[in-house]
């Protein structure tokens, strides 16, 4: 499932492409995708020219010359920009035809992404981003507000660093990763955990989602950014998929907390 590092790869590389294009024709193959009517949607998005892509957390933002459309990929939603005369595949749901004779593509094998549109007013005040917990990369976070939200949780650490209402955009692997630069052990209590301990999760979530986004993001089954850009950080993961601690040489464990498998040591990770 792609993660921030991830999300923003593909922004960067959409971004790139896509700004100043117009947006000439919708083509929607799979109706759910699109969680508006179609033809608001299509009122609303069609003839508007893309001004900008900005991601939020995990989500990818297509800002328009009014309004803008939100997109998430879930687990297996990809984007591609293409020539117009390019076959598509049959997961292939969503088909936005550009002014420059290219089209973007939205294929999601599992079907389980989602694209909305948002009033400008709205983007950030209602769901799905109003919900939005403190992006995991933002160095002006509050720490009395997430010692707050976090302490205030009777759950595994673990857990809570993936509950987007608190911190945004860590998912399984990058939790494991921070956790063990942390030298915390995914089972302690949420409730536990100290006002320097917050900044150590904080700062190492920082540090390892900007050399994550650096080296193209984690392939590690699926993931691929737009046009096929494949990342390499799973070349730097400490103990995520990994058998023996970088650290001490112990062997390292992995076991299922609330049914995600969390990787880490228990010789370094208290």
């Amino acid at each position: 499932m792609p993660e921030l590092a991830e999300v923003e790869v593909v922004r960067n590389v959409l971004n790139n492409s896509l700004k100043g294009l117009v947006i000439t024709g919708i083509e929607c193959r799979y109706k759910p995708i699109i969680e508006d009517d179609f033809a608001y949607f299509t009122s609303k998005v069609l003839n508007k020219r893309i001004v900008e892509i900005k991601r939020y957390a995990k989500y990818l933002i297509f800002i328009l010359e009014d309004g803008a459309f939100i997109s998430h990929l879930r687990m297996e939603g990809k984007y591609f920009y293409v020539l117009e005369n390019e076959e598509i595949s049959k997961h292939v749901h969503v088909i936005f035809h550009l002014s420059n004779g290219y089209k973007l593509l939205y294929a999601d094998v599992r079907k389980f992404g989602r694209i909305v549109y948002k009033p400008t007013e709205d983007i950030y005040n209602t769901l799905p981003l109003s919900n939005i917990g403190v992006e995991a990369n933002n160095p002006e976070y509050n720490r009395t507000e997430l010692f707050k939200a976090i302490t205030n949780k009777r759950l595994p650490i673990k857990t809570v660093l993936l509950d987007q209402s608190i911190i945004s955009g860590l998912g399984n692997i990058y939790a494991d990763e921070v956790l063990f630069a942390c030298g915390i052990s995914p089972f302690t209590e949420a409730k536990c955990i100290t006002l320097e301990q917050i900044d150590l999760i904080m700062n190492n979530s920082l540090k390892i989602l900007n050399k994550a986004i650096e080296n193209k993001g984690t392939t590690i089954r699926s993931y691929t950014s737009s046009l096929g850009v494949a990342g390499n950080y799973q070349n730097f993961l400490c103990v995520h998929t990994k058998t023996i601690c970088p650290r001490c040489n112990t062997a390292l464990s992995k076991s299922k907390i609330n049914g995600r498998t969390s990787y880490y040591c228990p010789n370094c990770q208290k």
